[in-house]
């Protein structure tokens, strides 16, 4: 884990890229980002030491659909979680925007670019539990039955293949709508993924892992109520993704640090730790 030295450390890399307009941006310009502001949000709030900030809440309400325009799924996941850690309430237009959408039910096996085909259903479903929204039954039935098309007879979810990620929002989605689940099989999965030198990998057999693949490897078994394989692997490796000035890169290989890797670092520091803020 981090001594107080290293999470002072990090505290002052997150606040050095704090905007004067109230959000955050990694590469330290005055362009704030909602991602980036999330991220930031998140590891202060994993760190204990998330604290009132009027210019921030104020830039986030910046992107009140009222005043911004059309705002998607993932701009509704950045503003909630920013809410929620910044003052532990929801506004209204969040509430109410997340009604008017429908939920991003994926319907092809053709190339997608984002890493989870599965993402943005699983961010729609925690959403709505989240705030309380129901998903009729029939709806919810739809959402069960597709999401098992992407179920591999290994265990795992993912398009082409399993992998770590797409399971882990699988699961997630499960979960949150109360739907029953292999565990077993699942759990064999997730063992397979296993890595001695990163904690976990994306794929069974694939080499390296990274700090995402590592999160969703924490996260599944945290889900499964299993005990965390490999704990004492998944830390050291946290450690040789941080860098001098505080923050995380995506690996120990090398690279520039940014609010995401390091929320994702901090993230997993906090599950292993047994902090589990987070139902996801």
């Amino acid at each position: 884990m981090l001594s107080e030295g290293e999470i002072t450390e990090t505290i002052q890399y997150i606040s050095d890229r704090r905007c004067k307009s109230g959000g955050y941006c990694f590469y330290q310009l005055d362009e704030p980002n909602l991602s980036d502001t999330w991220y930031a949000l998140g590891c202060l709030m994993a760190l204990g030491r998330i604290t009132p900030d009027p210019k921030t809440e104020a830039y986030l309400g910046q992107h009140n659909p009222a005043k911004s325009g059309f705002t998607g799924l993932y701009r509704l996941w950045y503003l909630f979680w920013s809410y929620r850690y910044l003052s532990g309430s929801t506004p209204d237009f969040l509430i109410k925007k997340l009604q008017e959408i429908s939920p991003p039910i994926p319907r092809s096996t053709g190339t997608m670019e984002m890493a989870s085909v599965l993402e943005q259903l699983c961010f729609y479903t925690i959403l709505c539990t989240e705030v309380g929204i129901h998903i009729p039954p029939l709806l919810r039935e739809e959402i069960h039955s597709e999401v098992l098309k992407w179920h591999h007879c290994e265990g795992g979810f993912g398009r082409s293949m399993p992998t770590l990620i797409e399971t882990w929002h699988a699961v997630a989605i499960f979960q949150a709508l109360n739907f029953d689940l292999c565990a077993e099989k699942i759990q064999s999965f997730l063992f397979g993924c296993l890595d001695d030198q990163t904690g976990f990998v994306n794929v069974p057999s694939s080499h390296p892992g990274y700090l995402e693949h590592l999160d969703a490897g924490v996260s599944l078994a945290i889900l499964l109520n299993l005990p965390v394989p490999n704990p004492v692997i998944c830390t050291d490796f946290i450690c040789k993704c941080r860098k001098a000035n505080g923050g995380f890169t995506r690996s120990g290989f090398g690279g520039n640090s940014t609010l995401e890797y390091t929320w994702y670092a901090i993230r997993t520091l906090s599950l292993l730790n047994g902090k589990n803020y987070w139902k996801w």
